[in-house]
């Protein structure tokens, strides 16, 4: 059975799996070495064919023997945002402290789920939700950089047009989940799951933290679905996206996301809210400036001339979108 102190926070993990291969195990192997051990752990696993149900079972086993819960269940197949939504509405999600999402192939430091709940404990009964800085490990080499900063002030602002920090890395605490899980039946379809939580949780008036501290190894790959921003070809590929369309139509997405649970915003946020939808309905470029003047958070006229016209195109590809 675990040691963990019956007065220790209790934390869910919700992982998403598909396909995960030989990287699944050590990911896995992380939680439970992990110094704050979870007290239960959700994993929706999306239609695998190559072995990972077989390998989710032994770990199921193996956690059990320490005293934590595994469920696993099969996700709705529509890819990986719908999948950590899917995990989101899960009742596990809402009977414990902190809620933390966890890729299928990267490696948690083994206090990362201890530093999580030490940052959001000040915190209270506000939502609130924490996302860090990584480590962008290739596995092959050992070769580890720090992931590039999102500058702030990080809120509904600067959410509309930018992410913060990656779905691997964030954490919320039990407030937050409780907004989470009044959106999300709400929800038909989100461009990326962890830019929509940094939307919704900001857009309500709670608290985001971003811890400069990198608590996981995100491990880089040709399989990533989305990779580390760095470099001529992570600029280039952004380039490609807003010639396409790809951050117009994440942009339709996420405004209809949020109208869908406008009532959930402050009367600031609403507001702003309509008017980047007002905006991107007239087909509206607005220069730098302007979002500004609104209160959209301009950082820099590299970041803000993708807002509107042609999407976030500064929207964090490292950042998990």
């Amino acid at each position: 059975m675990t040691d963990q102190d019956p007065q220790s926070p209790r934390v869910a993990v919700l992982m998403a799996t598909f396909q995960a291969g030989e990287d699944l195990m050590p990911q896995l192997q992380s939680l439970l070495e992990q110094s704050l051990k979870p007290a239960r752990i959700v994993i929706s696993d999306d239609g695998s064919t190559d072995g990972t149900r077989a390998r989710l079972k032994s770990f199921a086993a193996q956690a059990g023997r320490d005293g934590i819960a595994v469920t696993v269940i099969d996700g709705p197949r529509r890819g990986a945002s719908a999948n950590f939504l899917h995990l989101l509405g899960r009742p596990e999600a809402a009977a414990v402290d902190y809620v933390a999402l966890a890729d299928q192939d990267d490696i948690w430091l083994p206090d990362k789920l201890r530093q999580a709940a030490d940052l959001l404990a000040p915190h209270g009964s506000a939502p609130a939700l924490l996302g860090t800085r990584s480590w962008e490990w290739d596995s092959a080499t050992g070769r580890r950089h720090l992931s590039r900063p999102v500058p702030g002030p990080h809120d509904f602002r600067h959410a509309l047009v930018q992410n913060f920090a990656g779905g691997n890395t964030m954490v919320l605490n039990r407030a937050g989940m409780a907004l989470v899980q009044r959106a999300v039946p709400r929800v038909r379809d989100v461009a990326v799951h962890d830019w929509w939580l940094y939307q919704l949780i900001s857009g309500a008036g709670g608290t985001i933290l971003f811890g400069q501290e990198p608590r996981i190894l995100y491990r880089q790959h040709p399989g990533n679905q989305i990779g580390a921003n760095r470099g001529l070809g992570s600029k280039l590929a952004r380039f490609v996206a807003m010639l396409r369309g790809t951050y117009r139509h994440w942009n339709d997405l996420n405004v209809a996301a949020l109208m869908a649970n406008a009532d959930l915003l402050t009367d600031d946020a609403r507001a702003l809210l309509e008017r980047f939808a007002r905006d991107r309905q007239g087909g509206i470029a607005r220069p730098p400036g302007a979002l500004a003047r609104d209160g959209a958070a301009s950082q820099g006229a590299d970041q803000s001339r993708h807002a509107v016209a042609g999407g976030a195109a500064e929207a964090a590809v490292k950042n998990r979108l």
